[in-house]
C-alpha cells in the first residue's frame, strides 16, 4: 500500500477514531475523579503498576523489548478481536484510561503537573496516538462484522488486511521508537523535574 492509501484509510476511521478517544478519555476523567474521592479504587488499580515494576530490573534493551512487545500485543489484540462486536478494543480503552487517570491523580497528589507532562509526554505523544488508532480499527472491524451478519455486504477479508498492513507497517515501527524513548529519554525527563 502506498503512502496515499494509508491516508485514505486512516481517514475512514474517523467515527472510530473518536469513539476510542471519548472512550479512553472519559475512562482517564472518571477515573481520576474516583481516585481523589476513594482511596481504595486508586490503590487497586495501582496494585497493577506494581506488578511491572520488575521490568526495572532489567537491562536497558531488555525494557524496550517489553515495553515494545507488550504494547504491540495490545495493539494486536485490539484490531484482531476487535471483530467480537468491537468489545476487545472497549476494554483496552477503557482500561487504559482508567490507569493514566490513576496514575495521574497518584502523581499530581505528590508531584507536579510538570513531572506528570515528563513522565507521559516524551513516549506518549507517539504512543498514545498509535494506540488510540489500533482501537479505531479495532471497533470498525467490530462494525463491519456486525454489518455482515446483519445481511450486508462487507469485505471482511479486506478489512482484515488493511488492518494488518496498519499493525505491521505503520503501528509496530512507531511503537517501537515509542518504546526507545520511553526507556532511553523518559527517564532523563523525569530526572529534570525530581
Amino acid at each position: 500500500m502506498s503512502i496515499r492509501e494509508d491516508l485514505a484509510y486512516l481517514g475512514s476511521l474517523g467515527p472510530y477514531v473518536a469513539t476510542s478517544v471519548l472512550v479512553f478519555f472519559g475512562s482517564a476523567a472518571l477515573a481520576y475523579s474516583a481516585a481523589s474521592q476513594d482511596p481504595q479504587f486508586a490503590a487497586t488499580w495501582l496494585k497493577e503498576m506494581e506488578m511491572l515494576k520488575w521490568i526495572m530490573s532489567l537491562e536497558p534493551w531488555q525494557i524496550l523489548l517489553v515495553i515494545f512487545l507488550k504494547n504491540t500485543l495490545a495493539c494486536a489484540v485490539s484490531i484482531l478481536l476487535g471483530i467480537a462486536f468491537g468489545l476487545v478494543p472497549l476494554l483496552v480503552a477503557t482500561s487504559n484510561g482508567i490507569l493514566i487517570g490513576v496514575v495521574s491523580y497518584q502523581v499530581l497528589s505528590q508531584k507536579s503537573v510538570g513531572y506528570l507532562l515528563a513522565g507521559v509526554v516524551p513516549h506518549g505523544i507517539i504512543e498514545l496516538p498509535v494506540v488510540l488508532l489500533c482501537i479505531a480499527i479495532g471497533f470498525r472491524l467490530g462494525h463491519r462484522f456486525f454489518n455482515a451478519l446483519m445481511g450486508k455486504h462487507e469485505d471482511l477479508k479486506e478489512e482484515v488486511r488493511l488492518a494488518l498492513h496498519f499493525l505491521v507497517w505503520r503501528a509496530a515501527p512507531l511503537l517501537f521508537l515509542a518504546a526507545m524513548i520511553e526507556t532511553f529519554i523518559t527517564p532523563l525527563a523525569i530526572s529534570v523535574m525530581v
